[in-house]
């Protein structure tokens, strides 16, 4: 072989000696094929697999074509939530299937609590653009986001107008929809769990006063459509019980259903903020002794393949998940190449099952 290999490592320069081409037309069988016959392309290649040299190294390559051939997905929590958490995952699953087609990389970008930013590699990550998954309003993660320039896509929250492209549903008119069932079905003391409280404050009970300051919009937009349901039935929307658990997860809203209805024994009825939290409110009040719907109706918010199977079938608001990761996909990559936002508001709807039913005594 000639030189051009850096202490035995096999270099783009050590391909093109072997073959007596210029370096040019080496770099081209892997960054301009069309520049090349197909008999020489392979050749190349050939050469390449029997040398044992990989390809252009990513940065190098960026370099030449201002792109890294890759997106990220942020979201602020441990990365095992990615597996863990069935909204997440099923979301997830719509971005890569979308991704993959396009032929694209996709990078996770994980900002667990407590971890600073400056400490992930969202400063400096070689993605050409950034999909935010349900990022609280004021994360620092979401400023670092922006700081890059870089194509962004906000799924959920927070809604930053046209200064984004962004993916969201409809939160408010879903969650008046599951309000309203239950209205419909005689419920007038009805309570809602929510998956953790505003900043400062400890799960449990919330205040009224202190619901504007949810740091979730999604959140704050459910708040609302359960509201306009009552208000709509002439009933006072302070009314209704608000209780927050310390998380969005079955455990969490298990622990925090079984206070929620042992301190609020005349609720009827259970609105939650996400299926999860429903799932543990099923199981809260099986472990104290009230069944559901007899004795207890609970809606949830999401859809998650496990609530079609619980038992009973869980009483929802569908929203499609996997339709919205594709859809941020598409927004990221079409972003990327003709710098333009979008916005895309995808539909919800009440799917009745079996964790609803008429109250055990209408009042």
């Amino acid at each position: 072989m000639s030189g051009g290999s850096d202490s035995g490592r096999i270099t783009l320069q050590t391909l093109a000696d072997h073959l007596g081409v210029s370096r040019t037309t080496a770099s081209n069988a892997y960054n301009r094929p069309d520049q090349l016959s197909d008999e020489l392309r392979e050749r190349i290649l050939a050469a390449a697999a029997e040398l044992g040299y990989q390809g252009p190294a990513a940065a190098a390559r960026m370099l030449r074509t201002g792109r890294a051939g890759a997106i990220g997905v942020l979201f602020t929590e441990d990365l095992r939530f990615v597996f863990d958490d069935p909204n997440t995952a099923r979301f997830l699953h719509g971005v890569a299937e979308t991704s993959a087609l396009a032929q694209t990389g996709l990078m996770l970008l994980p900002v667990p609590a407590g971890v600073d930013v400056a400490d992930t590699a969202i400063p400096n990550v070689a993605v050409d653009g950034v999909i935010a998954f349900s990022v609280p309003e004021g994360h620092p993660a979401l400023d670092a986001l922006l700081a890059r320039r870089a194509p962004t896509v906000i799924v959920d929250q927070p809604d930053l107008g046209a200064t984004t492209s962004f993916v969201g549903v409809d939160d408010r008119a879903g969650a008046r929809a599951a309000a309203q069932h239950l209205l419909d079905l005689g419920h007038r003391r009805i309570g809602v769990l929510l998956p953790r409280p505003p900043v400062g404050d400890r799960p449990g009970p919330v205040a009224s006063a202190r619901l504007g300051e949810l740091d979730l919009r999604v959140g704050r937009a459910r708040l609302a459509g359960y509201r306009d349901a009552l208000a709509g039935a002439g009933l006072d929307p302070d009314g209704l019980v608000v209780w927050a658990a310390e998380s969005l997860g079955i455990d969490a809203g298990r622990e925090a259903a079984t206070d929620f209805l042992i301190s609020r024994p005349e609720l009827t009825g259970v609105l939650c903020y996400a299926d999860q939290l429903a799932i543990g409110a099923a199981q809260a009040a099986g472990s104290i002794g009230r069944s559901v719907p007899d004795d207890l109706s609970i809606v949830g918010f999401d859809d998650v393949p496990r609530a079609a199977t619980w038992d009973p079938p869980l009483t929802t608001i569908h929203q499609p998940l996997v339709d919205k990761g594709r859809a941020a996909a598409e927004l990221l990559l079409s972003e990327i190449d003709d710098g333009i936002r979008r916005r895309v508001d995808l539909p919800v709807g009440l799917l009745v099952r079996s964790s609803s039913a008429p109250p055990p005594h209408r009042t």
